[in-house]
Parts: C-alpha cells; structure tokens; sequence
C-alpha cells in the first residue's frame, strides 16, 4: 500500500486527501465570517479551541456554493504546523492506493491555479484527484489568513 486517502465529493467528482494531513472529519458547525477574507475563505470556525479557517473547495473549484446539506462535512487538515477546514460536499470513504494506481500530475493539467493537484489516482478505471493542502490558496490568500488568525490571537490576550 502506498497511501491512504480520504475520498470525498465536491459537485460530481472526488478527490483525495492524505490521511497523514487529515486531523478530522467534522459535521458542519458555526463558521463566523470574516470581512475583506480570501473569496474561498468561508470564515472561522472554532474546534476544541482552536480557531480555524474553513475554505469552500466549491469556490475554489469555480463552483457554485449550494445551501448546507446534511451530508456537507468539514474536513481538517494540517501543512507546515496550519491547520485548515475544507467545506465538502460529502465524505465517501477511505480508499487505499497502491503506488501502481497513482501518477504524477499530467504536465497539461498544471498550473499556478492548480497547485493543489498533488496526483492522480486510478480507482477501478476513475480518475480522482489526490489533493495537497498547501496548495489551496492562490496569491497572498495565506498571508491573509494569517495575519485575520494573528489578530484575532491578540485581541483575546
């Protein structure tokens, strides 16, 4: 086995996360907006204490946002010590990958705006995207965040 992944459906496709970025699968919770935030960033959302910024993947992907449906979840996920919370539409299941099943990223399909395509996995003849965390926010979206996350932490001390 090369990988495990959390196999997960925004519109009608799925994609991957590693199991080894992903800290929780979560109900949908209480996001609190945030003002001037990245156009894919929801808002905030507190888990045991930790504020997190929850990203649409649905907006990311070019997507509309549809209303909050039972099976929406939030997936958590960490990169570089960040935590992060991705809006999906609905967790599949685990999927185990052998190395033979998944390929680099076809040269075609990457740009700027697809950074956060890791690979590629083949599932019974399906292409699913494997996702990188890190890859999410485009231009200085993360700058951003972090600073909406520095500020907040000083205005509780």
């Amino acid at each position: 086995m090369a990988e495990r992944d959390v196999i997960f459906l925004v519109g009608r496709e799925e994609y991957g996360l590693d199991v080894n970025v992903v800290t929780a699968i979560e109900p949908m919770m209480d996001i609190v907006p945030v003002p001037n935030a990245p156009a894919c960033v929801l808002g905030l959302m507190n888990l045991r204490g930790e504020v997190i910024p929850v990203y649409s993947l649905r907006k990311r992907f070019e997507l509309e946002e549809v209303a909050d449906k039972e099976k929406n979840k939030l997936i958590v996920a960490r990169y570089d010590g960040k935590p992060i919370a991705f809006k999906v539409d609905e967790v599949l299941e685990m999927q185990d990958f052998e190395d033979s099943t998944i390929s680099d990223t076809p040269v075609i399909a990457r740009s700027a705006r697809t950074t956060y395509v890791r690979a590629v996995a083949n599932k019974q003849g399906k292409l699913i995207l494997l996702l990188e965390p890190s890859g999410m926010y485009e231009g200085d979206e993360e700058a951003q965040m972090d600073e909406v996350l520095k500020k907040m932490g000083s205005e509780e001390e």
